[in-house]
């Protein structure tokens, strides 16, 4: 019986063809957050550029305007709804990480703007 067993076991294994790769998507709201931020397109505008100049003067960075939006909305997303990194993350469709950085990099922005 136990030989058996042994000659099953061989013959069943056989490598299984992988699956097709799994496209993820990210988690997406409907919602718009500039109403929960209450700030205006062009106040967001404002606060995006202020930032790239901050970046520049402050780490020699010279960013792309759609990158510091993104850094900036992300950062305004966690203020109006809080959370954890990785609920903004999911919901901006970025890594936890990566919404870590974002985060950190514009409040430390953010505590540099109120010092002065």
């Amino acid at each position: 019986m136990a030989m058996f067993a042994v000659a099953f076991g061989a013959i069943n294994n056989r490598r299984r063809p992988r699956g097709p790769n799994v496209n993820r998507t990210p988690c997406v709201s409907g919602e718009d957050s500039r109403r929960a931020t209450r700030l205006s397109v062009q106040e967001i505008d404002m606060l995006t550029h202020e930032y790239v100049r901050w970046r520049d003067q402050r780490e020699g960075v010279r960013m792309r305007y759609l990158s510091a939006l993104k850094r900036v909305e992300v950062y305004l997303h966690y203020l109006a709804k809080g959370g954890y990194y990785h609920q903004v993350g999911r919901s901006e469709g970025i890594a936890e990480s990566t919404a870590m950085v974002y985060l950190h990099n514009v409040a430390l922005f953010f505590q540099h703007s109120a010092a002065q």
